[in-house]
């Protein structure tokens, strides 16, 4: 690295550090504020650990704007310094100077993907989790009693649950396979990590085919159709099943506390092309699946949109913060507005989550190309 990128890094990184800190504490507080009359009262060191397990999903969020902070600052300082012209000056073109931002997004871009992928479906989970530990006591898992929660290749019921062991009660899961239903019914169930125990169980496989075949022996007909039949021997007897996802994420997915999904970018993926689930749920997680290559690709969006404003308008710090915000709030509207016409099913899934960062990326390049000689 040479000497002009490592003053352009000195320049903007402590901008940009100052900017993830300042945006993310304040996405946090905007979520937990709303919160506060139910967790008065929660130990300090409860809370703090809470609020620190949300930072990874506020950090994917706004590593996009303390980036284009960071460079309409140290873009915007060295243009009204008149650095900018020292450096053409010096035979140096001013898109060389850009090489230490496009690293700098690259790496948010990255760091943000990596996010999504592998910390954030634990991080979330935890997340969710715990508040119901910490406004209710509980686990949260109260609130799906009487619904019907896919959970991988299964879909779950139960009628009641004990709030103080977490059992579920009346239990019933299935999932099919083409024609073929596998059903189990347990007197009772708990979690147990990614598994589920079930007590006193009941397992049939249904073979739905069998029914349009001839058979003149009613015995071999129903053999056909009824493929196994296992039962407990006792009612301590006990079936375990391997879920794709584990009692925190279940909780957090499905318990309405309204905290970010627990799904990673491949899981996303694989939900939005399950035809054994509706419509909604898979337009739902195509959602999830752009929204989580969406964001990181805004890093090198605002970016592009940054460069020339800084070069153009950026004189002063406080011009700098107004630029920075007017562009957030922008992308965030169109972000936010084509999510809901795309969960909506009024826009193309990958549109209404793209078409935020397709508007501003085309602006950036306009202005770029005919407003600076930044080419």
């Amino acid at each position: 690295m040479k000497r002009l990128d490592l003053y352009l890094l000195k320049e903007s990184l402590p901008a940009f550090l100052f900017g993830l800190l300042l945006y993310s504490s304040l996405a946090i507080m905007s979520v937990t504020l709303p919160r506060v009359q139910w967790i008065v009262g929660v130990p300090l060191t409860q809370l703090s650990g809470w609020l620190l397990l949300q930072f990874p999903a506020a950090f994917v969020q706004t590593l996009p704007i303390a980036l284009l902070l960071a460079v309409l600052l140290a873009f915007g300082r060295l243009a009204a310094s008149n650095e900018l012209l020292a450096v053409q000056a010096g035979g140096v073109a001013l898109r060389r100077m850009t090489t230490v931002f496009m690293l700098m997004g690259l790496f948010s871009a990255g760091f943000s993907l990596y996010l999504n992928e592998w910390v954030l479906p634990g991080t979330n989970a935890r997340v969710g989790s715990l508040w119901w530990q910490l406004s209710s006591g509980g686990s949260g898992l109260f609130r799906l009693a009487q619904k019907n929660l896919p959970i991988g290749d299964y879909n779950l019921y139960f009628s009641r649950t004990d709030r103080k062991t977490d059992e579920m009660f009346d239990v019933r899961l299935e999932a099919w396979q083409d024609q073929t239903l596998t059903v189990m019914f347990a007197e009772r169930a708990q979690f147990s990590g990614n598994s589920l125990k079930l007590f006193d169980f009941q397992l049939n496989v249904l073979d739905l085919a069998a029914i349009d075949m001839f058979s003149d022996d009613p015995g071999e007909a129903l053999r056909a159709l009824l493929r196994a039949d296992n039962r407990a021997s006792q009612p301590e007897q006990s079936l375990t099943v391997t879920t794709s996802e584990s009692f925190e994420e279940v909780i957090t997915r499905f318990s309405g506390g309204g905290f970010e999904d627990t799904r990673s970018i491949r899981e996303a993926y694989q939900d939005a092309n399950n035809l054994s689930t509706s419509l909604g749920e898979r337009r739902q997680a195509a959602v999830l699946f752009n929204r989580k290559l969406a964001e990181p690709f805004a890093n090198f969006t605002l970016l592009l949109v940054a460069l020339p404003l800084a070069v153009l308008y950026a004189r002063s710090r406080s011009v700098a913060f107004g630029l920075s915000l007017a562009v957030t709030l922008a992308w965030y509207l169109l972000l936010t507005l084509g999510q809901l016409l795309a969960q909506n099913g009024v826009v193309p899934v990958w549109f209404g989550l793209w078409a935020g960062n397709i508007i501003l990326a085309a602006l950036g390049a306009y202005l770029l190309l005919t407003r600076t000689n930044l080419r």
